[in-house]
């Protein structure tokens, strides 16, 4: 997570980074990004980078877990409080409304289609997972690849979420 230094910049520079850090992580994989690319965007020096962030997975990090707050996408709060199939169907369909009408919507294909393995190899772990129940964990699952599945295929969103509420009535019921 970034450091102190970070924390202290004004909104404006914060901003910046930021923009910079969503261009990048929206059109390149993690594997491939650059801090050149970043800094040049941002209008900071390469050393810079490094007084905010550890290093280009630690800058990513951040800005998931910003993108994470800014769309209102807590995943524990998703399944602890679990309700009915529909209840859940109509939640992802808001969401992906909220994720299509953001800046963020490129950002998170990208992390579903390269990054999120990547960090997975790079021993980036999730723990939230750990402190799941069973039916929890497979409504994340679910949850989670209904997504995935809906910002890879736009045009199919509609069948992938009809197949998420199937699913989850055989979990937790209509």
């Amino acid at each position: 997570m970034p450091t102190e230094t970070f924390q202290h910049l004004s909104s404006q520079k914060k901003q910046n980074i930021k923009t910079a850090l969503l261009k990048e992580f929206s059109t390149h994989p993690l594997a491939t990004a650059q801090v050149a690319r970043i800094v040049k965007t941002a209008g900071v020096a390469r050393g810079t980078f490094y007084k905010y962030f550890a290093d280009l997975v630690d800058a990513h990090q951040w800005l998931l877990m910003t993108v994470i707050r800014d769309l209102d996408l807590h995943p524990e709060r998703l399944v602890q409080q679990i309700g009915r199939a529909r209840e859940y169907q109509t939640m992802i369909e808001t969401l992906m409304k909220r994720i299509q009408q953001s800046d963020y919507a490129a950002f998170l294909k990208n992390y579903y289609e390269s990054n999120e393995g990547f960090l997975v190899a790079q021993g980036v772990k999730y723990r939230q997972l750990n402190q799941l129940n069973a039916q929890q964990w497979a409504i994340m699952v679910l949850c989670h690849q209904t997504i995935q599945e809906c910002l890879m295929n736009p045009g199919d969103q509609q069948t992938v979420i009809k197949r998420l509420g199937a699913a989850l009535v055989g979990i937790i019921g209509g």
